[in-house]
């Protein structure tokens, strides 16, 4: 193939490993075939509404189909790749109680046949192994025991299409290629579990917003021991000990008054056992990688459709420096394209190093590509929990006095984010309600499922939709209102926690359950109900509600952004963030209007290399590391605790906004601002005879795309910008932030000035009429580095709050149930959100109405079972999978109310996960109201409805 005419900014070295320089870049596009991945000049003006997108960035090219994402690509179109291109194939197995004894392929036919074979033996010669992060046996030994079905055996390459297509319709489902011996007990058995938490916490004399005797956050996290594969937990309860001895004072005192209130029967006890399943992401794209080693160079290209590529980016490297490629491979360079939706599936997934394994043994361009088939039995799921909760409420008052929970989480054959979703499932459990007291236990174990990973809700669809369940039947059972039940029992601004620690900003769940109430589905609830039966024989009427408050972030948030104003007024945004179909090119590109005037005219995602300019280096795990080592790696002016983030945890409309925000408020301080202070007093003051007064820097405000303050002349963008590069202000920032459930701050001086920013890293770039001296300070990457002054990072300790930012969701679904067929039909639903500061309003739109489908399907269509007839045995698609279609949505009754903030300084909440969490609980209590059956088990199908309708 001819070499690419595309221009491309030259790759900047990000780092070292094994002796393999690791650089990222642009996905290197054939752009005769792909001429709508940039936008074009006339419609990026049509995208540049009045500080307003008229439509998504990449709206043109998404609904043409010609938006390019990593799995459309091939070695052909990509420029400077040979044409051909091998094809791999993982074998895996479809048992797992079996010892794997070898695998057979001589019964393929000769043109069928793998021109390499990888085996478990070539890798223990090679002494290739899986990053830490994924544990071992990459590839399953012979002799050994599957950790799990699905467990990959070999890695198959092929010369041609042709030969790899053919082998893989005779392998994929055969039983002829794996050779097992005897049946053996599943490896999870003889496993520890994966991770234990435990989050006790008793009020204090104080109550709700004083010093707890108990907590999380005020004593720190203890953690048990594990005996025959089980938990054991500090076993001497002393409340004068240490944290462990005391958390289980304060846990035996609650179980004690549990116990004597239950036997006394002075408080309401609701005793219940709540389950949910497996269930698979179904993102529009499988999984997909390219690989090619270019020997002439000694350079590695990768492509792959992941949602950290920043994790691989480093990870990779460490993988390849004990591989066939060592003391050959001088540089990797990965490319991250679009990908086609995450949902959490893709982020940490350990698809790509399957692919970067094909690359080492391959002489040429090679592709690995799941179908839906591998994506079922390979791809990380939904975490199943069992959660045994005791909800306690004094009948008297209303008020919920404790809770205890024991849950258990499946977490898969292989570790992957188990032990954070077991954590965050921990502590979301109490949602928007206050608990003066609770023991929350939540304990994860290996199994023979497929990976379970970070899907959409990481462990908080799952415990919040118990405990609304938890409060709807309480309600029932203590005859008082739902909504009456909630709105006494509200965590109020500056509450605690079960952690202990008080959430950020306010909470306006009274607002939203106010709306509700007084919402036609629930008022008209008795009498529509009467009407629609009678007028629909052999259907029942049921109207649920749920509400729910999802945390956003994974309290190492560390965001990266670059804004630039060029010398036309032209705007350029580049960010770290990933694009998954959210559309969060378009809210970057739009936000920087407030500082700047007008939206971006270039943005462009997922950037690495890029921040380079910063010298970021991290050193210790951010959730590990000790006061002490941050308090003295802080001094280092390039230290920071995490250097890059994944596209994951509802972060970029909060988190990823503040570092494109504070990089666009520092070019209008220190560029535009004094530029245009500068043509008014040039041309619009008599600043000979006296002194000039423009005003505060906050009475400025652009107006249509002008600048103006205090009653002058309005300066158009472009105008401000040609005066600031004259002057040669600041025209470029490069800025990183790190979150700990609170921003670093630090201080700069810039241009003069100290200024105290919440980043901790900063680059600047000057205009083109900059002073020899500026210049000089921006030689080698084009960018000048600064030194913070002083930098003052979250404590370590706020790691045991756990979470403390929130985003509220509440959905009212009204329902019929087909007597025939105990199928659903939604007949409405009306979502409330509070998301803080809207960036745009269709984009969170969309957000709600695909959130709402997804905890549909959830609560009743997807299902995978947790033993061999699982995904994990390879057989599972989308015709035995059921997924959510428009006839089970009811799309066109699903409205919406959006809070408006209180301010337009309220932050911009994540939102992505929380919208799909009250729907599957409002169901779940519709179901009961139309059926008079209570459901315990998620997902609610229909057969089992119609049984309990006899």
């Amino acid at each position: 193939m001819t070499g690419s005419t595309l221009s491309r900014r030259s790759f900047i070295k990000q780092c070292v490993i094994g002796g393999v320089a690791v650089y990222s870049a642009p996905l290197l596009m054939n752009m005769n075939n792909a001429q709508a991945a940039a936008i074009s000049p006339e419609l990026l003006k049509q995208w540049k509404g009045n500080n307003k997108p008229n439509f998504r960035l990449d709206g043109i090219a998404k609904v043409t189909g010609e938006k390019i994402y990593g799995r459309d690509y091939r070695a052909i179109d990509i420029p400077d790749w040979p044409d051909a291109q091998t094809h791999a194939y993982v074998l895996r197995v479809n048992k797992a109680d079996r010892v794997f004894t070898g695998i057979d392929l001589t019964w393929l036919p000769e043109n069928m046949q793998p021109n390499n074979v990888i085996t478990a033996n070539m890798l223990a010669a090679d002494s290739v192994e899986l990053p830490a992060f994924y544990g071992d046996k990459m590839l399953l030994a012979e002799g050994d025991t599957p950790d799990y079905l699905g467990h990959p055996v070999a890695l198959l390459l092929f010369d041609d299409f042709t030969s790899f297509k053919r082998a893989k319709v005779r392998l994929q489902f055969s039983e002829k290629a794996i050779k097992y011996g005897e049946i053996v007990p599943l490896t999870s058995l003889s496993k520890d579990p994966y991770s234990a938490w435990r989050i006790i916490r008793t009020e204090g004399e104080d109550g709700a917003t004083g010093k707890d005797k108990y907590s999380t956050l005020q004593d720190g996290l203890f953690f048990a021991n594990y005996d025959n594969h089980k938990p054991v937990w500090p076993t001497h309860p002393d409340e004068t000990g240490d944290a462990g001895a005391r958390g289980m004072f304060y846990a035996q005192q609650m179980s004690t008054l549990l116990d004597k209130q239950q036997e006394d029967k002075a408080w309401f006890m609701l005793d219940k056992t709540y389950q949910t399943q497996s269930v698979e992401p179904m993102m529009m794209e499988p999984e997909c990688f390219n690989g090619w080693f270019d020997s002439t160079n000694n350079t590695l290209h990768v492509v792959i459709t992941c949602q950290s590529p920043q994790d691989f980016y480093s990870q990779a490297g460490e993988m390849l420096a004990h591989s066939p490629l060592a003391g050959k491979i001088e540089n990797l360079v990965v490319h991250s394209p679009f990908i086609g939706g995450g949902f959490g599936a893709k982020d940490h997934s350990v698809f790509p190093y399957y692919g970067l394994l094909a690359a080492m043994y391959s002489d040429k361009p090679v592709r690995l590509a799941n179908d839906r088939f591998e994506q079922f039995q390979a791809g990380l799921k939904r975490h199943p929990f069992t959660m045994h909760n005791r909800l306690a409420i004094d009948k008297e008052t209303l008020k919920f006095k404790a809770v205890v929970s024991d849950m258990t989480l499946d977490g898969g054959g292989r570790k992957n984010f188990t032990d954070s979703v077991t954590m965050v499932g921990a502590s979301a459990l109490q949602s928007i309600y206050y608990l003066p007291q609770n023991d929350i236990t939540a304990v994860a174990y290996p199994s023979q499922t497929p990976d379970c990973g970070s899907m959409r809700g990481y462990g908080t669809l799952q415990s919040m939709a118990a405990m609304e369940m938890m409060v709807n039947e309480s309600a029932e059972l203590l005859d008082v209102d739902p909504f009456q039940l909630r709105l006494t029992n509200l965590m109020e601004p500056g509450y605690r926690n079960t952690q202990g620690a008080i959430p950020n900003g306010t909470a306006r769940y009274r607002e939203m359950l106010e709306l509700a109430q007084q919402h036609d589905i629930w008022v008209n609830r008795v009498t529509n109900k009467a009407k629609f039966e009678t007028d629909n024989p052999g259907r029942r009427y049921g109207v649920g509600y749920g509400i729910a408050t999802k945390d956003y972030g994974n309290g190492a948030q560390a965001p990266s952004a670059y804004v630039s104003v060029a010398n036309d007024g032209s705007i350029v945004v580049r960010v770290s963030s990933m694009e998954m179909g959210t559309g969060t090119q378009t809210a970057q590109g739009m936000l920087i209007s407030r500082y700047l005037g007008n939206m971006a005219d270039d943005v462009s995602l997922a950037e690495i290399q890029l921040w380079d300019a910063m010298q970021l280096k991290e050193t210790d795990s951010p959730y590990l590391i000790s006061q002490e080592r941050q308090n003295a790696m802080a001094k280092d002016p390039r230290w920071t605790p995490v250097a890059g983030m994944a596209s994951s945890a509802s972060q970029s409309a909060y988190y990823q906004s503040h570092a494109t925000e504070n990089a666009a408020r520092v070019i209008f301080e220190h560029g535009l601002w004094p530029a245009a202070v500068a043509i008014w007093k040039k041309h619009y003051f008599n600043g000979e005879y006296a002194v000039a007064d423009f005003g505060d820097i906050g009475n400025a405000r652009w107006v249509d795309g002008k600048l103006t303050a205090s009653g002058y002349p309005p300066l158009p963008l472009e105008i401000v910008a040609k005066q600031a590069h004259m002057m040669g202000l600041v025209t470029g920032v490069m800025v990183h932030g790190f979150n700990r459930w609170a921003w670093t701050e630090a201080e700069f001086d810039v241009e003069g000035l100290r200024q105290k920013l919440a980043i901790d890293a900063m680059a600047l770039q000057y205009g083109e009429g900059a002073s020899l001296e500026k210049q000089a300070l921006m030689a080698g990457d084009g960018f000048h580095l600064l030194d913070r002054v002083s930098v003052n990072y979250p404590l370590t300790s706020l790691n045991n709050a756990m979470v403390t930012y929130y985003a509220p969701c509440g959905t009212l679904a009204e329902i019929a149930i087909h007597e025939g067929s105990g199928e659903v039909e939604v007949l409405r639903t009306h979502t409330w959100l509070e998301c803080g500061r809207v960036l745009v309003e269709k984009l969170v739109e969309g957000q709600i109405e695909g959130g709402l489908v997804m905890g549909l399907g959830h609560a009743l269509h997807e299902y995978l079972p947790s033993d061999a007839e699982g995904a994990g045995n390879g057989t599972w698609n989308l015709n035995r999978y059921q997924v959510p279609l428009a006839k089970h949505v009811g799309v066109w009754n699903l409205t919406h109310t959006i809070l408006p903030p209180l301010s337009d300084t309220d932050p911009s909440k994540g939102i992505a996960e929380v919208v799909m969490i009250p729907i599957v609980p409002a169901l779940v209590e519709a179901i009961y109201q139309a059926s008079g059956a209570r459901f315990y088990h998620l997902p609610i199908t229909a057969k089992e409805i119609k049984k309990a309708l006899v």
